[in-house]
């Protein structure tokens, strides 16, 4: 099974969080050209991205990094939640600053990394110009109609999370796992095996594989979801925002699309889907995906 792959980046920074933790920054693209800035959802980790992420390196600065205990970063054994989450972007965002210089920015998020930013840019926070974000799981107040909807599947979620596989003698067979998916059907060629390899990590004394984020931690965000409701007009942001849903209309779609689709309506968010596709619309379409990022961000003066 090919996958694509993720190129030397042109500088590694580790950032050091204010409890220990460290998240390593990796620089790539044209120096020169505004910055964007990407990270994950839950479980997953940014170089799993790769096949999206890649279209854009020729015309930005690209700095990526994966939350703490995903992907790269070393697994720290302190809190993982989002009120932490949320401490370390002011860290990062400061480490970006310092480590590579500021300039005109963007972020490009998706699922758990996009409802961090988005709760981050709420809480008053202007470090960037412009924000993307892809399919985020949003959750609105109890009285409204989608709830329930959203509620269960995220319980779906949490439960499951909580007991899938840790260890595998080869990343090939969580790819395998990842192509029998159906809520994951549909990704370009390479892309399981990228991910797989992007998520985990070889434990050289008891010679296997093991998830970087455990399912313990990915559940424990799952079940956060539903606590942290946002569901903000667009007014309330101090940046423009475009929201990237999934199809909501689609045979399998993801109930953070039908979400997307109730902010774009009712809350005068600026919304598109990508026809066909579900929660993973990155991986799914992403020459679609990079073109409507590349889009908004120039006509909102991130160029």
């Amino acid at each position: 099974m090919s996958r694509p792959t993720v190129p030397t980046p042109i500088e590694i920074v580790d950032a050091r969080m204010d409890d220990g933790a460290v998240i390593r920054l990796r620089r790539y693209g044209v120096l020169d050209r505004p910055r964007i800035i990407l990270s994950h959802g839950n479980g997953f980790a940014i170089d799993g991205y790769f096949p999206y992420w890649s279209l854009l390196l020729s015309s930005f600065e690209i700095v990526v990094f994966d939350f703490r205990n995903y992907g790269r970063n070393p697994v720290h054994e302190g809190t993982h939640d989002y009120v932490r989450f949320l401490a370390d972007m002011t860290i990062l965002y400061d480490a970006i600053d310092s480590a590579f210089g500021k300039k005109s920015q963007a972020g490009v998020f998706h699922s758990m990394s996009a409802r961090v930013n988005l709760k981050y840019a709420l809480d008053g926070h202007r470090r960037l110009d412009a924000l993307v974000v892809f399919d985020p799981p949003m959750v609105p107040m109890k009285e409204h109609p989608l709830y329930e909807r959203l509620l269960s599947e995220e319980r779906l979620l949490w439960r499951w999370s909580a007991v899938r596989p840790e260890y595998f003698d080869d990343p090939t067979e969580l790819a395998v796992l990842y192509s029998k998916s159906h809520m994951l059907s549909g990704w370009v060629s390479g892309s399981y095996e990228l991910m797989a390899r992007s998520v985990l990590r070889y434990d050289i004394n008891k010679k296997t594989w093991f998830l970087v984020c455990n399912p313990a931690r990915e559940s424990h965000i799952y079940r956060q979801n539903t606590a942290m409701n946002i569901w903000p007009a667009a007014t309330e942001f101090p940046l423009p925002v475009l929201v990237v849903g999934g199809d909501p209309d689609s045979t399998r779609p993801s109930a953070p699309s039908h979400a997307c689709r109730a902010l774009g309506e009712e809350q005068g968010w600026i919304y598109q889907y990508v026809p066909g596709t579900n929660h993973f619309l990155q991986l799914q379409e992403p020459t679609i995906c990079a073109d409507l990022t590349s889009r908004f961000l120039y006509n909102a003066g991130v160029r």
